[in-house]
């Protein structure tokens, strides 16, 4: 799947800078991937005293569930059974490669059928999709927290390898999946749209556990991850649109030279 995410990311950023306009132009999808992954990993220089706030209470409760790792993983060893195997599979499906390539399949029906609303529903949540893998996979690879069914504990480290067994925290099946789940929520206002993304990330992230893949706090602090990254992919047009305003600008055609004020 790693292969996958970085094809895609350098598709993308091909696209920026190579695709001519067209279609809606493109290659606007490609800039507008560029510039959120520059913004993104650059946000915590431009961080506020709420976003540390936020900041500091998701390291708090990942903390806080480290306390009960073993109690929680020893509830779901104890209750895995055939009934909760069928309920708990959800993570076979979703929140790995099988996601990405329904997001960049939504994306591409948006496109090809000239569907402004479904193209960026699926630029958003593929967006979130790649961005919070990347920014797992980096602290998966720093952190190097050993996996719960190593039978270490949950206090075993070993930073710095390649390694899947020591890659526990954060969960990438929690973070993508929890990325998609709010990023798909967020494309439409309707409540029992947003129940069903945000239940089946939860799910996921519950899948995880049961099958004795992460601790609780992996998959926390997964979660966290994948939804703030896609709440910033949301939020990202907006703030870009109310910096652009009140600009004057210079704007040239054919034949033709002008100045727009955006307000």
């Amino acid at each position: 799947m790693k292969k996958l995410q970085f094809i895609l990311i350098f598709v993308f950023i091909l696209q920026a800078n190579l695709l001519p306009g067209k279609n809606g132009d493109l290659s606007d999808d490609g800039k507008h991937f560029v510039n959120i992954g520059r913004k993104l990993f650059t946000a915590p220089a431009r961080f506020q005293k709420s976003d540390w706030g936020k900041f500091g209470v998701i390291s708090a409760t990942t903390g806080i569930l480290f306390l009960i790792d073993d109690n929680v993983q020893n509830i779901a060893l104890k209750n895995q059974n055939q009934g909760n195997d069928r309920i708990f599979c959800l993570d076979r499906v979703y929140g790995n490669k099988y996601t990405l390539l329904a997001t960049a399949g939504i994306y591409g029906i948006g496109v090809v059928l000239n569907k402004p609303v479904v193209r960026k529903m699926g630029l958003n949540a593929t967006e979130s999709f790649l961005y919070s893998a990347l920014l797992s996979s980096i602290l998966k690879m720093a952190i190097g927290r050993h996996r719960p069914y190593t039978g270490h504990g949950h206090l075993f480290f070993s930073p710095f390898q390649i390694e899947d067994t020591y890659q526990s925290l954060p969960s990438g099946h929690a973070t993508v999946s929890m990325a998609v789940s709010a990023a798909m929520a967020k494309s439409l206002d309707n409540f029992w749209w947003k129940l069903l993304w945000y239940s089946s990330g939860g799910l996921v992230s519950a899948s995880r556990i049961y099958h004795n893949r992460h601790w609780a706090s992996d998959v926390f602090l997964g979660a966290a991850i994948g939804y703030f990254v896609a709440d910033f992919v949301a939020k990202f047009d907006k703030i870009s649109e109310e910096k652009s305003a009140g600009m004057i600008r210079l704007f040239h055609s054919k034949g033709r030279l002008g100045v727009a004020i955006d307000f």
